[in-house]
């Protein structure tokens, strides 16, 4: 008669986010914009008439933007117009919500961008872009010049790893179940799935920065799979995991993901360019902390998101494991490269 050992993995996501972080959205008007992003040149710093970033007749006054990654000067995307202008050059200028100028100058950015226009200062927003005159047939120039301010807020977007069900709701707490396993007097093993239908890892890439990487590690690197008093490894790589080694605990033990037969889906008429599945590995304490999962290059496409399933689990269960059911927390987490 076989005692039944039942092993259920309980995978609870932390996600963490990590991404190039840049300081936020700046304008200035500067002779030179090394570093930024010109989106409009005015005459003056005063009393001054404007033109488009493409004319170069106001070189010398440039309303130069940075510190926001992919920021740019289109006026498609993820836009917002600064000012309409009467001409491409030797411009009068009027508030975007105006309609007398055929002109735009614009802002964009992978995430979202806000203009705005306010008395006395930019309270709310991230920088001061330029002043103004008036509502319409306004002059224009630094933000000191006039009352009348433009104001402005932009972001790089946001770069997730989040578990969805098969409608994409956030999962509240998902997990994976592992096989259940007879009693064993020697080294054996349980299986999973990472990513089902109803729990999918789903990555989503809003920003202007194409390469990333998605990676899975337990919540610590001394963490143990838990019932009561007992517990046993998932790091120790000793024998695949059979027997303990020179690691920080006495527990054998070792899980392996294994996401080279898992399936990328990309959403929203996104494609898979740029895209690979991690090579798997086990966990090794102090060698091997984390596994990638996927990575993305720089040819991957941004403002995408991509449902990851079928990752492969295998957790080595030390012979003569107490027959329980155990529970570890592990990580998800998603980093720019």
């Amino acid at each position: 008669m076989f005692r039944l050992f039942v092993i259920f993995f309980v995978f609870i996501c932390f996600f963490s986010l990590s991404y190039k972080t840049f300081a936020a959205l700046s304008c200035v008007v500067a002779d030179n914009c090394a570093g930024g992003v010109v989106v409009m040149n005015i005459s003056n710093t005063s009393n001054g008439h404007a033109e488009l970033p493409a004319q170069s007749n106001y070189s010398g006054n440039k309303i130069c933007c940075s510190g926001v990654s992919g920021l740019g000067n289109s006026c498609s995307g993820n836009y917002g117009i600064i000012a309409k202008l009467s001409a491409i050059t030797n411009a009068h200028v009027e508030q975007n919500s105006q309609s007398n100028y055929g002109q735009n100058a614009c802002m964009s950015a992978p995430g979202s961008v806000t203009i705005a226009y306010q008395a006395s200062n930019c309270t709310g927003y991230d920088t001061t872009v330029a002043s103004i005159s008036g509502v319409t047939n306004a002059q224009i120039g630094n933000g000191s010049a006039y009352t009348t301010k433009i104001c402005a807020t932009a972001t790089a977007g946001s770069l997730t790893a989040d578990i969805v069900d098969a409608g994409g709701t956030l999962v509240g707490s998902p997990t994976v179940a592992m096989t259940a396993t007879p009693l064993g007097f020697g080294c054996q093993s349980s299986t999973g799935t990472l990513g089902i239908s109803s729990q999918k890892i789903r990555v989503t890439n809003t920003t202007g920065n194409a390469p990333w990487t998605l990676s899975i590690a337990g919540s610590a690197t001394t963490a143990l799979w838990t019932q009561g008093g007992s517990t046993f490894d998932f790091n120790d790589a000793t024998s695949a995991g059979c027997s303990d080694g020179g690691d920080t605990d006495t527990k054998a033990g070792q899980m392996r993901p294994n996401p080279a037969g898992a399936t990328i889906t990309p959403q929203n008429g996104c494609s898979n360019t740029g895209l690979s599945l991690g090579g798997g590995g086990g966990f090794s304490e102090g060698s091997i902390d984390s596994v990638t999962l996927l990575s993305a290059n720089g040819s991957a496409p941004t403002n995408c998101y991509w449902d990851l399933t079928g990752v492969a689990l295998t957790q080595t269960i030390p012979a003569e494991q107490n027959s329980l059911t155990y529970s570890m927390n592990y990580v998800i987490t998603i980093v720019a490269n």
